[in-house]
Protein backbone atom coordinates (compact mmCIF):
# COMPACT_ATOMS: atom_id res chain seq x y z
CA UNK A 1 0.00 0.00 0.00
CA UNK A 2 1.32 3.44 -0.91
CA UNK A 3 2.03 5.73 2.03
CA UNK A 4 0.37 8.98 1.06
CA UNK A 5 0.81 12.28 2.90
CA UNK A 6 -2.30 14.40 3.11
CA UNK A 7 -1.83 18.03 2.13
CA UNK A 8 -4.03 20.64 3.78
CA UNK A 9 -4.78 22.24 0.41
CA UNK A 10 -5.90 18.90 -0.93
CA UNK A 11 -8.23 18.33 2.02
CA UNK A 12 -9.63 21.83 1.57
CA UNK A 13 -10.26 21.11 -2.12
CA UNK A 14 -12.18 17.94 -1.23
CA UNK A 15 -14.25 19.75 1.36
CA UNK A 16 -15.14 22.59 -1.00
CA UNK A 17 -16.08 20.15 -3.74
CA UNK A 18 -18.30 18.22 -1.35
CA UNK A 19 -20.04 21.37 -0.13
CA UNK A 20 -20.63 22.60 -3.69
CA UNK A 21 -21.85 19.39 -5.29
CA UNK A 22 -23.84 18.05 -2.36
CA UNK A 23 -25.83 21.27 -2.13
CA UNK A 24 -26.88 20.69 -5.73
CA UNK A 25 -27.51 16.97 -5.50
CA UNK A 26 -29.47 16.98 -2.25
CA UNK A 27 -32.21 18.89 -4.06
CA UNK A 28 -32.24 17.11 -7.42
CA UNK A 29 -33.17 13.40 -7.05
CA UNK A 30 -36.67 13.73 -8.56
CA UNK A 31 -35.42 15.59 -11.65
CA UNK A 32 -32.49 13.20 -11.83
CA UNK A 33 -34.88 10.28 -12.36
CA UNK A 34 -37.46 11.98 -14.57
CA UNK A 35 -36.66 9.69 -17.55
CA UNK A 36 -37.13 6.42 -15.61
CA UNK A 37 -39.47 4.01 -17.40
CA UNK A 38 -41.42 1.99 -14.83
CA UNK A 39 -43.51 0.00 -17.34
CA UNK A 40 -41.53 -3.25 -16.94
CA UNK A 41 -38.42 -4.63 -15.21
CA UNK A 42 -36.49 -4.49 -18.49
CA UNK A 43 -37.54 -0.92 -19.19
CA UNK A 44 -36.69 0.24 -15.68
CA UNK A 45 -33.27 -1.43 -15.74
CA UNK A 46 -32.40 0.05 -19.14
CA UNK A 47 -33.57 3.56 -18.25
CA UNK A 48 -31.78 3.53 -14.89
CA UNK A 49 -28.57 2.37 -16.55
CA UNK A 50 -28.69 5.29 -18.97
CA UNK A 51 -29.09 7.73 -16.06
CA UNK A 52 -26.27 6.42 -13.81
CA UNK A 53 -23.83 5.40 -16.58
CA UNK A 54 -20.56 7.13 -17.49
CA UNK A 55 -19.72 8.64 -14.09
CA UNK A 56 -16.63 10.67 -13.22
CA UNK A 57 -13.79 8.37 -12.13
CA UNK A 58 -11.34 9.29 -9.37
CA UNK A 59 -7.97 7.52 -9.01
CA UNK A 60 -7.68 4.72 -6.50
CA UNK A 61 -4.51 6.18 -4.94
CA UNK A 62 -3.00 9.51 -5.93
CA UNK A 63 -1.55 12.76 -4.63
CA UNK A 64 -4.61 14.40 -6.19
CA UNK A 65 -8.13 13.84 -4.88
CA UNK A 66 -8.61 10.07 -4.78
CA UNK A 67 -10.77 7.36 -3.21
CA UNK A 68 -9.04 7.75 0.17
CA UNK A 69 -10.04 11.42 0.39
CA UNK A 70 -13.62 10.86 -0.65
CA UNK A 71 -14.24 7.74 1.45
CA UNK A 72 -12.93 9.48 4.56
CA UNK A 73 -15.70 12.03 4.01
CA UNK A 74 -18.30 9.44 3.04
CA UNK A 75 -17.64 7.19 6.06
CA UNK A 76 -16.99 9.97 8.54
CA UNK A 77 -18.14 9.39 12.12
CA UNK A 78 -21.30 11.45 12.50
CA UNK A 79 -20.33 12.16 16.11
CA UNK A 80 -16.70 13.12 15.44
CA UNK A 81 -15.56 14.67 12.14
CA UNK A 82 -11.97 13.65 12.83
CA UNK A 83 -12.87 9.95 12.73
CA UNK A 84 -14.25 7.37 10.32
CA UNK A 85 -16.53 4.40 11.04
CA UNK A 86 -15.75 1.07 9.35
CA UNK A 87 -18.42 -0.91 7.52
CA UNK A 88 -18.09 -4.34 9.15
CA UNK A 89 -16.68 -3.84 12.64
CA UNK A 90 -18.42 -0.47 13.21
CA UNK A 91 -15.12 0.72 14.73
CA UNK A 92 -14.09 4.36 14.94
CA UNK A 93 -10.57 5.30 13.85
CA UNK A 94 -8.99 8.71 13.66
CA UNK A 95 -8.49 9.66 10.02
CA UNK A 96 -5.10 8.36 8.89
CA UNK A 97 -5.11 8.78 5.11
CA UNK A 98 -3.81 6.17 2.68
CA UNK A 99 -1.42 3.41 3.62
CA UNK A 100 -2.29 3.10 7.32
CA UNK A 101 -2.36 -0.10 9.38
CA UNK A 102 -5.87 0.35 10.82
CA UNK A 103 -8.36 0.50 7.98
CA UNK A 104 -8.38 -0.01 4.24
CA UNK A 105 -10.85 -0.01 1.34
CA UNK A 106 -13.36 -2.83 0.98
CA UNK A 107 -14.70 -3.77 -2.43
CA UNK A 108 -18.15 -5.04 -1.49
CA UNK A 109 -18.13 -6.76 -4.89
CA UNK A 110 -14.70 -8.39 -4.54
CA UNK A 111 -12.47 -7.15 -7.33
CA UNK A 112 -11.21 -10.70 -7.88
CA UNK A 113 -14.63 -11.49 -9.38
CA UNK A 114 -14.35 -9.65 -12.67
CA UNK A 115 -12.07 -6.63 -12.36
CA UNK A 116 -8.82 -7.44 -10.44
CA UNK A 117 -6.52 -5.27 -12.61
CA UNK A 118 -6.88 -1.54 -12.04
CA UNK A 119 -5.54 -0.84 -15.57
CA UNK A 120 -3.68 2.22 -14.31
CA UNK A 121 -6.50 4.66 -15.04
CA UNK A 122 -9.46 3.04 -16.77
CA UNK A 123 -11.01 0.30 -14.62
CA UNK A 124 -14.28 1.94 -13.53
CA UNK A 125 -15.79 -0.64 -11.13
CA UNK A 126 -12.43 -0.94 -9.33
CA UNK A 127 -12.70 2.65 -8.12
CA UNK A 128 -16.50 3.06 -8.01
CA UNK A 129 -17.09 4.42 -4.51
CA UNK A 130 -20.80 3.63 -4.43
CA UNK A 131 -19.56 0.10 -3.65
CA UNK A 132 -16.33 0.96 -1.78
CA UNK A 133 -16.33 1.37 2.01
CA UNK A 134 -13.66 1.83 4.64
CA UNK A 135 -13.10 -1.39 6.58
CA UNK A 136 -11.12 -2.61 9.56
CA UNK A 137 -8.05 -4.32 8.03
CA UNK A 138 -8.60 -7.61 9.87
CA UNK A 139 -12.28 -7.78 8.97
CA UNK A 140 -11.55 -7.05 5.32
CA UNK A 141 -9.02 -9.91 5.34
CA UNK A 142 -11.55 -12.24 6.99
CA UNK A 143 -14.27 -11.36 4.49
CA UNK A 144 -11.77 -12.12 1.70
CA UNK A 145 -13.79 -12.61 -1.48
CA UNK A 146 -16.63 -14.73 -0.09
CA UNK A 147 -20.09 -14.30 -1.56
CA UNK A 148 -22.61 -12.87 0.88
CA UNK A 149 -24.74 -15.50 2.61
CA UNK A 150 -26.45 -16.53 5.82
CA UNK A 151 -24.31 -18.37 8.38
CA UNK A 152 -25.19 -20.16 11.63
CA UNK A 153 -23.75 -20.53 15.12
CA UNK A 154 -20.95 -22.78 13.78
CA UNK A 155 -19.43 -19.88 11.80
CA UNK A 156 -16.66 -17.63 13.08
CA UNK A 157 -17.91 -14.49 14.80
CA UNK A 158 -16.60 -11.01 13.99
CA UNK A 159 -18.20 -8.71 16.54
CA UNK A 160 -19.09 -5.05 16.14
CA UNK A 161 -18.17 -2.08 18.32
CA UNK A 162 -20.78 0.28 19.80
CA UNK A 163 -20.88 3.54 17.85
CA UNK A 164 -23.59 6.05 16.92
CA UNK A 165 -26.18 4.18 18.94
CA UNK A 166 -25.73 0.75 17.35
CA UNK A 167 -23.40 -2.25 17.37
CA UNK A 168 -21.52 -3.83 20.26
CA UNK A 169 -24.39 -5.91 21.64
CA UNK A 170 -23.11 -9.38 20.71
CA UNK A 171 -25.54 -11.92 22.10
CA UNK A 172 -24.61 -15.02 20.14
CA UNK A 173 -25.73 -15.85 16.63
CA UNK A 174 -26.83 -13.78 14.85
CA UNK A 175 -26.69 -10.89 17.33
CA UNK A 176 -25.23 -7.80 15.73
CA UNK A 177 -22.00 -9.49 14.63
CA UNK A 178 -20.58 -10.48 11.26
CA UNK A 179 -20.12 -14.22 10.60
CA UNK A 180 -17.74 -16.11 8.30
CA UNK A 181 -16.97 -19.64 7.17
CA UNK A 182 -15.14 -21.48 4.34
CA UNK A 183 -12.86 -20.44 1.51
CA UNK A 184 -13.60 -18.59 -1.71
CA UNK A 185 -17.04 -19.51 -3.11
CA UNK A 186 -17.26 -22.44 -0.69
CA UNK A 187 -17.37 -19.84 2.08
CA UNK A 188 -19.76 -17.06 2.99
CA UNK A 189 -19.76 -13.75 4.82
CA UNK A 190 -22.83 -12.61 6.73
CA UNK A 191 -22.87 -8.86 7.34
CA UNK A 192 -24.12 -7.57 10.68
CA UNK A 193 -27.67 -6.27 10.84
CA UNK A 194 -26.79 -2.56 10.80
CA UNK A 195 -25.03 -2.55 7.41
CA UNK A 196 -26.39 -5.48 5.42
CA UNK A 197 -28.82 -3.26 3.52
CA UNK A 198 -26.00 -0.86 2.62
CA UNK A 199 -24.01 -3.73 1.11
CA UNK A 200 -27.02 -5.16 -0.72
CA UNK A 201 -27.92 -1.86 -2.39
CA UNK A 202 -24.27 -1.22 -3.30
CA UNK A 203 -24.13 -4.49 -5.24
CA UNK A 204 -27.51 -3.87 -6.85
CA UNK A 205 -26.18 -0.53 -8.05
CA UNK A 206 -23.16 -2.25 -9.64
CA UNK A 207 -25.44 -4.76 -11.39
CA UNK A 208 -27.38 -1.95 -13.10
CA UNK A 209 -24.50 0.51 -13.58
CA UNK A 210 -22.26 -2.01 -15.39
CA UNK A 211 -23.92 -3.59 -18.41
CA UNK A 212 -20.81 -4.12 -20.57
CA UNK A 213 -19.76 -1.96 -23.50
CA UNK A 214 -17.60 1.12 -23.14
CA UNK A 215 -17.58 4.29 -21.06
CA UNK A 216 -19.36 6.94 -23.12
CA UNK A 217 -16.69 9.60 -22.57
CA UNK A 218 -13.35 7.82 -22.12
CA UNK A 219 -14.06 4.74 -24.26
CA UNK A 220 -12.80 2.42 -21.50
CA UNK A 221 -14.17 -1.11 -21.63
CA UNK A 222 -16.56 -1.98 -18.80
CA UNK A 223 -17.72 -5.41 -17.58
CA UNK A 224 -21.25 -6.69 -17.35
CA UNK A 225 -21.72 -7.33 -13.61
CA UNK A 226 -24.56 -9.72 -12.74
CA UNK A 227 -25.98 -10.76 -9.37
CA UNK A 228 -26.96 -14.42 -9.14
CA UNK A 229 -27.60 -17.37 -6.83
CA UNK A 230 -25.46 -19.69 -9.00
CA UNK A 231 -22.19 -20.36 -7.17
CA UNK A 232 -20.71 -21.95 -10.29
CA UNK A 233 -21.14 -18.74 -12.24
CA UNK A 234 -19.62 -16.71 -9.40
CA UNK A 235 -16.63 -19.05 -9.21
CA UNK A 236 -16.13 -18.83 -12.98
CA UNK A 237 -15.52 -15.07 -12.59
CA UNK A 238 -12.43 -15.63 -10.40
CA UNK A 239 -9.88 -15.93 -13.22
CA UNK A 240 -7.25 -13.37 -12.19
CA UNK A 241 -8.11 -11.22 -15.21
CA UNK A 242 -10.58 -8.48 -15.98
CA UNK A 243 -13.60 -10.24 -17.48
CA UNK A 244 -16.28 -8.98 -19.90
CA UNK A 245 -18.96 -10.70 -17.77
CA UNK A 246 -18.71 -11.37 -14.02
CA UNK A 247 -21.02 -12.68 -11.31
CA UNK A 248 -21.53 -12.14 -7.59
CA UNK A 249 -24.14 -13.09 -4.98
CA UNK A 250 -26.05 -14.39 -3.38
CA UNK A 251 -28.90 -12.42 -4.94
CA UNK A 252 -31.69 -13.95 -2.82
CA UNK A 253 -29.76 -13.14 0.37
CA UNK A 254 -29.09 -9.56 -0.75
CA UNK A 255 -32.80 -9.07 -1.49
CA UNK A 256 -33.62 -10.20 2.05
CA UNK A 257 -30.96 -7.91 3.50
CA UNK A 258 -32.31 -4.98 1.51
CA UNK A 259 -35.69 -5.49 3.18
CA UNK A 260 -34.29 -6.17 6.66
CA UNK A 261 -32.06 -3.08 6.80
CA UNK A 262 -33.74 0.00 5.26
CA UNK A 263 -31.84 3.10 4.18
CA UNK A 264 -30.60 5.13 7.17
CA UNK A 265 -28.58 8.27 7.85
CA UNK A 266 -25.20 6.51 7.67
CA UNK A 267 -25.97 5.07 4.25
CA UNK A 268 -27.34 8.39 3.02
CA UNK A 269 -24.16 10.17 4.12
CA UNK A 270 -21.98 7.73 2.16
CA UNK A 271 -24.26 7.97 -0.86
CA UNK A 272 -24.56 11.75 -1.01
CA UNK A 273 -20.81 12.22 -0.56
CA UNK A 274 -19.91 9.81 -3.35
CA UNK A 275 -22.63 11.23 -5.61
CA UNK A 276 -21.27 14.74 -5.12
CA UNK A 277 -17.93 13.64 -6.59
CA UNK A 278 -18.79 10.95 -9.13
CA UNK A 279 -21.87 12.77 -10.42
CA UNK A 280 -24.09 9.67 -10.43
CA UNK A 281 -26.41 8.22 -7.80
CA UNK A 282 -27.49 4.83 -6.48
CA UNK A 283 -31.17 4.61 -7.46
CA UNK A 284 -31.89 1.92 -4.87
CA UNK A 285 -31.01 4.30 -2.04
CA UNK A 286 -33.13 7.11 -3.48
CA UNK A 287 -35.94 4.70 -4.42
CA UNK A 288 -35.72 1.44 -2.45
CA UNK A 289 -39.07 0.36 -3.89
CA UNK A 290 -37.45 -0.06 -7.34
CA UNK A 291 -35.50 -3.11 -6.14
CA UNK A 292 -38.63 -5.27 -6.43
CA UNK A 293 -39.19 -4.21 -10.03
CA UNK A 294 -35.62 -4.60 -11.30
CA UNK A 295 -34.61 -7.76 -9.42
CA UNK A 296 -37.90 -9.54 -8.69
CA UNK A 297 -40.04 -8.53 -11.64
CA UNK A 298 -42.67 -6.93 -9.42
CA UNK A 299 -43.31 -3.48 -10.84
CA UNK A 300 -46.09 -1.47 -9.26
CA UNK A 301 -47.46 1.98 -9.99
CA UNK A 302 -49.30 1.99 -6.65
CA UNK A 303 -48.47 4.91 -4.40
CA UNK A 304 -49.11 5.38 -0.69
CA UNK A 305 -51.80 8.00 0.01
CA UNK A 306 -54.02 9.32 2.80
CA UNK A 307 -56.58 6.61 2.06
CA UNK A 308 -54.21 4.10 3.70
CA UNK A 309 -54.93 5.67 7.12
CA UNK A 310 -56.87 2.97 8.94
CA UNK A 311 -56.80 0.04 11.36
CA UNK A 312 -55.01 -3.03 9.99
CA UNK A 313 -54.30 -6.53 11.32
CA UNK A 314 -52.19 -9.64 10.74
CA UNK A 315 -54.68 -12.32 9.58
CA UNK A 316 -52.24 -15.14 10.44
CA UNK A 317 -51.91 -14.16 14.13
CA UNK A 318 -54.95 -13.48 16.31
CA UNK A 319 -54.56 -10.47 18.57
CA UNK A 320 -52.04 -8.50 16.48
CA UNK A 321 -53.10 -5.06 15.29
CA UNK A 322 -51.71 -2.09 13.38
CA UNK A 323 -52.86 1.51 13.27
CA UNK A 324 -51.53 3.52 10.32
CA UNK A 325 -51.72 7.23 9.57
CA UNK A 326 -50.41 8.77 6.32
CA UNK A 327 -49.57 12.48 6.26
CA UNK A 328 -49.28 13.29 2.56
CA UNK A 329 -48.31 16.92 3.10
CA UNK A 330 -45.05 15.90 4.80
CA UNK A 331 -44.68 12.49 3.08
CA UNK A 332 -44.63 10.66 6.42
CA UNK A 333 -46.20 7.47 7.73
CA UNK A 334 -46.98 6.76 11.40
CA UNK A 335 -47.57 3.15 12.47
CA UNK A 336 -48.46 1.61 15.83
CA UNK A 337 -48.06 -2.18 16.17
CA UNK A 338 -49.64 -3.83 19.17
CA UNK A 339 -50.75 -7.20 20.53
CA UNK A 340 -53.62 -7.78 22.93
CA UNK A 341 -55.30 -10.54 24.97
CA UNK A 342 -58.88 -10.87 26.19
CA UNK A 343 -57.52 -10.78 29.75
CA UNK A 344 -54.27 -9.76 31.37
CA UNK A 345 -51.63 -12.54 31.46
CA UNK A 346 -50.52 -13.98 34.85
CA UNK A 347 -47.80 -12.09 36.72
CA UNK A 348 -45.10 -14.68 35.95
CA UNK A 349 -45.57 -14.47 32.16
CA UNK A 350 -42.80 -12.72 30.22
CA UNK A 351 -42.95 -11.13 26.79
CA UNK A 352 -40.43 -11.34 23.97
CA UNK A 353 -40.84 -7.62 23.44
CA UNK A 354 -42.22 -5.10 25.91
CA UNK A 355 -44.31 -5.70 29.05
CA UNK A 356 -46.72 -8.71 28.94
CA UNK A 357 -49.85 -6.66 29.53
CA UNK A 358 -48.85 -3.80 27.29
CA UNK A 359 -47.02 -4.92 24.17
CA UNK A 360 -46.74 -2.29 21.49
CA UNK A 361 -44.39 0.02 19.64
CA UNK A 362 -44.66 2.91 17.24
CA UNK A 363 -42.74 3.71 14.08
CA UNK A 364 -42.60 6.69 11.80
CA UNK A 365 -40.65 7.89 8.79
CA UNK A 366 -40.82 8.90 5.11
CA UNK A 367 -42.42 7.04 2.22
CA UNK A 368 -41.76 6.91 -1.50
CA UNK A 369 -44.02 5.19 -4.02
CA UNK A 370 -45.48 2.09 -2.40
CA UNK A 371 -42.89 1.78 0.40
CA UNK A 372 -42.52 3.47 3.79
CA UNK A 373 -39.20 3.27 5.66
CA UNK A 374 -39.71 3.85 9.37
CA UNK A 375 -37.73 4.11 12.61
CA UNK A 376 -39.13 1.97 15.44
CA UNK A 377 -39.65 3.53 18.89
CA UNK A 378 -40.33 1.62 22.12
CA UNK A 379 -42.33 3.09 25.02
CA UNK A 380 -42.60 1.81 28.58
CA UNK A 381 -44.24 2.68 31.87
CA UNK A 382 -47.53 4.39 32.55
CA UNK A 383 -50.98 3.18 33.61
CA UNK A 384 -54.10 3.34 31.46
CA UNK A 385 -56.01 6.63 31.82
CA UNK A 386 -53.62 7.96 34.44
CA UNK A 387 -50.90 10.60 34.39
CA UNK A 388 -48.93 8.72 37.06
CA UNK A 389 -46.47 7.19 36.78
CA UNK A 390 -45.37 9.13 33.68
CA UNK A 391 -44.54 7.23 30.50
CA UNK A 392 -40.81 7.08 29.81
CA UNK A 393 -39.56 8.87 26.67
CA UNK A 394 -39.71 6.53 23.66
CA UNK A 395 -36.36 5.04 22.62
CA UNK A 396 -35.38 4.27 19.02
CA UNK A 397 -35.03 0.52 18.62
CA UNK A 398 -34.75 -0.69 15.04
CA UNK A 399 -36.32 -0.17 11.65
CA UNK A 400 -39.47 -1.18 9.81
CA UNK A 401 -40.36 -1.13 6.12
CA UNK A 402 -43.96 -1.36 4.94
CA UNK A 403 -44.62 -2.09 1.26
CA UNK A 404 -48.23 -1.73 0.09
CA UNK A 405 -49.28 -3.97 -2.79
CA UNK A 406 -52.65 -2.25 -3.11
CA UNK A 407 -55.26 -0.49 -0.95
CA UNK A 408 -55.95 -3.56 1.18
CA UNK A 409 -52.72 -5.54 1.36
CA UNK A 410 -49.22 -4.79 2.62
CA UNK A 411 -46.03 -6.52 3.76
CA UNK A 412 -44.21 -5.29 6.87
CA UNK A 413 -40.49 -6.10 7.28
CA UNK A 414 -39.01 -5.35 10.69
CA UNK A 415 -35.68 -5.46 12.51
CA UNK A 416 -35.61 -4.86 16.29
CA UNK A 417 -32.01 -5.31 17.56
CA UNK A 418 -32.76 -5.18 21.31
CA UNK A 419 -35.03 -8.22 21.07
CA UNK A 420 -33.00 -9.84 18.28
CA UNK A 421 -36.15 -9.97 16.18
CA UNK A 422 -36.46 -9.61 12.41
CA UNK A 423 -38.84 -10.92 9.80
CA UNK A 424 -41.92 -10.03 7.78
CA UNK A 425 -45.66 -9.87 8.42
CA UNK A 426 -48.55 -9.60 5.96
CA UNK A 427 -51.28 -7.16 7.01
CA UNK A 428 -54.80 -6.29 5.79
CA UNK A 429 -57.43 -3.74 6.73
CA UNK A 430 -59.86 -4.60 9.49
CA UNK A 431 -62.75 -2.88 7.66
CA UNK A 432 -62.91 -1.72 4.03
CA UNK A 433 -64.53 1.71 4.46
CA UNK A 434 -61.48 3.62 3.24
CA UNK A 435 -60.59 1.40 0.27
CA UNK A 436 -62.64 3.50 -2.16
CA UNK A 437 -60.92 6.70 -1.00
CA UNK A 438 -57.52 5.04 -1.35
CA UNK A 439 -58.25 3.82 -4.88
CA UNK A 440 -59.52 7.27 -5.88
CA UNK A 441 -56.36 8.95 -4.59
Amino acid sequence: MIDKTKLSAKSLLSGLAFALFSSLLFAQPEAYYETVDTSSPQAMRASLHEIIDDHQRFPYTSFDTDTWDILELADENQENENQIITVYSNTDFYKQGGGNDFYNREHTWPKSYGFPDNDGELNYPYTDMHALFLSDVDYNFARSNHPYGMCDESCFEYATDPNNGRGGEGGGYPGDSNWQTGLYTDGKWEVWSGRRGDVARALMYLDVRYEGGKHGITGASEPDLILTDELQLIDSSRTGNNEPVAYMGMLSVLLDWHRQDPVDAVEIQHHETVASFQGNRNPFIDHPEWVSCVFEGQCSSFRINAGMSDAWYNPATAGQGFFIIVWEDIQTVFLAWFTYDVERPPADVTAVLGEPGHRWFTAQGPYEGDTATLDVFMSSGGVFNSAQPPVNPPAKDGTLQSRFNDCNDALVNYNIPSAKLSGEVSIQRIVLDNVALCETL
